[in-house]
């Protein structure tokens, strides 16, 4: 309308929410609830409501509400550009992307102040970038352009689609796993997931933060470098297992040095609670300890859930490496930095330069397919798992009969 004050929105919104509807008091059936505030406005404030951001932020926390942003916001010079997520004060930031006709999107990093990419129309919102975008700075929410969505409602489909889907993705992550992302049903913390990881089904995010799918079914090589700690060497193979349309992460198998550690899902975790894995093919063989690195396990009060950390120090201090089961599902994640992930080659890319090499180390595959079949374990590689599943080299990967990933993310 004719005056469009956002501040007074969010309070007035946030301070009149009811305690029932339709008779159900929501804090006593729920017991917790996921409190969400989605502002949408073309302007920015019209400004008789005297309080300032940090002000507003502080309310907003106080009252454990996550707040996203449809607003003005031209990102890059491109209406492509839907969304951005931003962090360290605004200078780190993920732009979501669309991708494709379909629906898809990606995302990719923009490490420069928001102030010198993003723009807003100068006659009805030229302080969105005072006003409105500091709210969620180094916050869940992330602030999205509501010029991307008009363009999107007016007929073109495939924009809409896209903005829809990043949105509601992120919105569920949001919602699921606050600061984190949900991965198979696993909430796993942004400072887990910041380098790189694989799970379930398969979202592969490389080292430099980039995401696609591969749902091919054989062993896979993740990451290998035979110069890890001193010439022990790291190799980590995963097992997928095709489902008709899509595959999972079935097992994946961690050789340090001599000794292989391989951990594998469980369908039925719910009535079999034992943890499956393999320490130098001995079934549930003792694991206080890896290769000299301790091994933590923890098992949440969800059965269905178990977790491995790998502590890598002192060799390297501070970093480790996490495997997730969730039912039949496995994740891998990192935490470290180019001290022990630098010289990796495999699925996730080259870690300098976020390349994805092929084997040669100097042929860059821009196919999600290609680059998963390229990495397919081979002779030369060793057999990490305790078992043998088809196929193996020389017969290739087996492909789904219409893979769900190329309608969403590709590389770049």
């Amino acid at each position: 309308g004719g005056w469009e004050e956002g501040y007074h929105a969010i309070v007035y919104s946030i301070a009149n929410v009811p305690e029932s509807i339709d008779g159900i008091n929501l804090q006593n059936e729920c017991n917790t609830l996921d409190k969400n505030l989605i502002l949408v406005s073309d302007e920015d404030r019209d400004g008789d409501f005297f309080v300032t951001v940090h002000d507003m932020k502080t309310y907003i926390d106080d009252h454990d509400y996550i707040l996203n942003l449809v607003v003005d916001t031209t990102i890059d010079d491109n209406l492509d550009n839907v969304g951005l997520q931003l962090s360290s004060g605004g200078t780190q930031n993920t732009v979501f992307q669309r991708d494709g006709d379909n629906g898809g999107y990606t995302t990719f990093q923009k490490n420069d102040n928001y102030y010198n990419f993003v723009t807003h129309d100068l006659g009805w919102a030229p302080y969105t970038s005072e006003h409105y975008i500091p709210l969620v700075i180094d916050k869940p929410g992330a602030v999205w352009n509501v010029k991307s969505l008009r363009d999107g409602v007016s007929g073109n489909e495939a924009l809409r689609k896209s903005f829809t889907n990043a949105f509601v993705e992120t919105k569920v992550e949001e919602i699921s796993c606050p600061g984190g992302t949900i991965i198979d049903g696993m909430c796993i913390s942004r400072t887990e997931n910041s380098n790189s990881g694989i799970g379930g089904d398969p979202h592969i995010t490389t080292w430099q933060n980039e995401h696609y799918e591969y749902h091919g079914q054989c062993d896979l090589v993740m990451a290998s470098d035979p110069k890890f700690a001193d010439a022990k060497g790291l190799h980590i193979h995963i097992r997928t297992k095709l489902v008709r349309y899509w595959s999972y992460i079935k097992s994946v198998a961690i050789r340090i040095g001599d000794d292989i550690l391989e951990i594998e899902g469980s369908a039925d975790a719910e009535n079999n609670a034992e943890p499956q894995y393999w320490v130098n093919f001995e079934y549930q063989g003792k694991l206080d300890t890896f290769a000299g690195y301790t091994v933590t396990q923890l098992t949440p009060s969800c059965v269905s859930k178990r977790e491995y950390k790998i502590d890598l120090s002192p060799t390297y201090e501070g970093q480790y490496i996490i495997v997730q089961a969730f039912r039949e599902f496995i994740r891998v994640s990192f935490i470290g930095d180019a001290r022990a992930f630098g010289n990796t080659v495999g699925l996730l890319g080259d870690y300098k330069t976020g390349k994805t090499f092929a084997r040669d180390g100097s042929t860059v595959i821009h196919d999600f397919i290609d680059l998963g079949n390229e990495w397919q374990v081979l002779p030369v590689d060793e057999m990490l798992f305790h078992d043998v599943a088809q196929p193996q080299f020389p017969e290739p990967c087996i492909q789904p009969e219409d893979p769900r990933g190329a309608r969403r993310r590709r590389l770049a």
